[in-house]
């Protein structure tokens, strides 16, 4: 019997999975699963879900919140699409409002904007939809400190006001100028 007519009697058997894996034929060939780079990116998923879970029930609240602002804060810089925007306040909000659908209101008497994500699911793609504790909205708390003060030049306070997480449509943050 050649290896073809072996793998076609074995997974005649129900153990297709197991002779794909001894014959170290690669994860994306086996039928009906999912890609492994899928499989990895949902187990990092899961994985950082448990630990926000983990770290709000084990920390005090303010320091667990700490830690995902500060988080949040290096997502900004990373992605720095705030840096271009130094000074031009609209020019961001219209970068962000094609780039995500996200909408922004600002009180510019006031010192306060208010930023609403679109509609759906969790932009965030480290968010496993189904697990991830609304801890983890302080994480976006901290990308918008970092980015409206990338964008103003100056502090701001950044809060959460309506979370995904929590049940809500959208995510909605007010931005207070300092």
């Amino acid at each position: 019997m050649d290896r073809h007519e072996f793998l076609k009697s074995a997974c005649g058997l129900g153990v297709c999975a197991c002779a794909f894996r001894l014959l170290g034929v690669p994860e994306q060939a086996q039928a009906g699963e999912t890609p492994a780079e899928d499989q990895r990116l949902a187990f990092v998923r899961y994985q950082l879900a448990k630990m926000v879970g983990l770290m709000s029930k084990e920390m005090p609240a303010g320091a667990c919140a700490g830690i995902l602002e500060k988080t949040g804060r290096e997502c900004a810089k990373l992605g720095r699409l705030p840096a271009r925007f130094k000074g031009n306040p609209e020019g961001y909000f219209a970068a962000v409002k094609t780039n995500w659908g996200t909408e922004f209101t600002w009180d510019k008497q006031k010192g306060v904007i208010t930023v609403a994500t679109s509609e759906g699911d969790c932009g965030c793609p480290m968010v496993d939809k189904l697990r991830m504790p609304a801890a983890w909205c302080n994480c976006t708390v901290g990308y918008q400190k970092e980015a409206f003060e990338t964008v103003f030049g100056r502090p701001v306070q950044a809060t959460l006001k309506e979370s995904k997480l929590c049940g809500a449509k959208r995510c909605v943050f007010e931005v207070t100028l300092s």
